[in-house]
């Protein structure tokens, strides 16, 4: 038996079962495998040299002209929606009258919805009052942010009062005038109550005064009631160091503010008249408001611009009451005949592209570095302005 074994893997051919054990292969055409490249032969790449680089830095300038060019369009699209809705709402009402800044509202207290039918508006008037934002670093109250608001609340049916919460020393008496007027307006429909914090003096009286009631806290500063304009008179220096201002008018009252040479009579006679026809406003202002004769406030401590607490200011009648916030909200409830659930919202603007460009289109402000711990964020009153501030301020 081993020995036909052996003779059979000898020989397969004389097997007669070896075809059956073994499958049989298929004839499958080989296909050859590519030549190798030679090792010196540099290998191709899908971009050569310098126009590649070329290509990629014309690709990314497309993609960053592209970006701008959306940008802009965006925010084009953005200026046209706010001026439509501007049109729309001075159509849809009488009583509407429009700004195109876009306000959302924030949740302050009260029942915790903003959609509820009863809203009180509290709109905060904090820093000093300006014409326009400037991009400075202190805290400014700007008469179209805060006239915007006012506006917003007065075309909202939901709104059924308004707080306007002061902490403001005051500032230009123009802007502090027109946020007065806007007050105004709202009360022909809803009541406006005026809350006083820290601080509400000058021109911040000046718009409290268009409020009713005027609530303040018994530590409120208030008061100083009264204009100031001011510039500096450097000529006698320009005298020790041999420097002399040369200006060219065409009138002999141009320049009355330089400082570069001493004032004239007739030239401090025109600036005290400015100064004493804005003061005239005031005063007949707040007559109007507390119900005070007009030469009662010139000839008393009322209105020779000293500052008062809240107490002394209640004494004085130059306030309704003393109380917190929730005592303004309580008068605002009350005023408005507000049933049932309440909330009370502000107001902040929401982005816009058209809020952008004007960020970016701000001019840079210089950094201002405190000197001998003064605060970096100090207003400068502007050299020939006409403000209500505390004196000292």
């Amino acid at each position: 038996m081993d020995e036909e074994r052996a003779e059979a893997a000898e020989n397969p051919e004389s097997n007669p079962n070896t075809d059956a054990e073994q499958p049989k292969q298929s004839a499958v055409p080989m296909t050859p495998l590519p030549k190798a490249a030679p090792a010196d032969q540099p290998k191709r790449s899908g971009c050569a040299g310098k126009g590649c680089l070329i290509a990629s830095l014309a690709a990314l300038v497309i993609l960053a002209v592209s970006g701008i060019a959306l940008v802009f369009i965006i925010g084009l699209l953005g200026i046209i929606s706010d001026k439509i809705s501007e049109f729309e709402d001075s159509e849809s009402s009488t009583f509407q009258y429009t700004s195109a800044r876009n306000f959302k509202e924030i949740y302050v207290e009260g029942y915790d919805s903003v959609q509820t039918k009863n809203k009180i508006a509290l709109i905060n008037v904090n820093g000093v009052i300006v014409s326009e934002d400037s991009g400075s670093y202190y805290d400014t109250a700007v008469s179209g942010y805060i006239r915007a608001q006012l506006r917003k609340a007065a075309n909202d049916p939901a709104v059924k009062a308004v707080i306007i919460n002061l902490n403001t020393p005051g500032g230009e008496v123009t802007a502090s005038d027109e946020i007065y007027e806007e007050i105004l307006r709202v009360r022909r429909h809803k009541p406006v109550v005026a809350m006083m914090n820290s601080i509400a003096a000058s021109g911040g009286y000046y718009i409290a005064a268009g409020c009713r009631p005027i609530i303040a806290n018994k530590l409120t500063l208030t008061g100083s009631i009264g204009v100031i304009i001011a510039t500096y008179n450097y000529h006698k220096l320009f005298e020790k160091i041999g420097l002399q201002s040369e200006v060219y008018t065409s009138g002999p009252m141009k320049d009355m503010l330089n400082g570069g040479r001493a004032r004239t009579p007739q030239e401090v006679a025109v600036i005290q008249t400015l100064v004493n026809n804005t003061y005239d406003v005031f005063v007949n202002i707040v007559a109007k408001s507390r119900g005070i004769s007009p030469e009662k406030i010139r000839s008393s401590v009322i209105g020779d611009g000293r500052v008062f607490d809240g107490k002394q200011a209640l004494q004085l009648g130059l306030v309704d009451k003393l109380g917190y916030f929730q005592d303004a909200v309580a008068e605002a409830v009350a005023q408005a005949k507000i049933e049932g659930s309440y909330t009370v919202i502000q107001y902040e603007e929401a982005f816009s592209f058209s809020k952008l460009f004007h960020l970016l289109s701000a001019k840079a402000q210089p950094v201002n570095i405190s000197i001998q711990g003064e605060s970096a964020s100090a207003f400068r009153p502007q050299q020939g302005r006409l403000y209500y501030l505390p004196p000292s301020f």
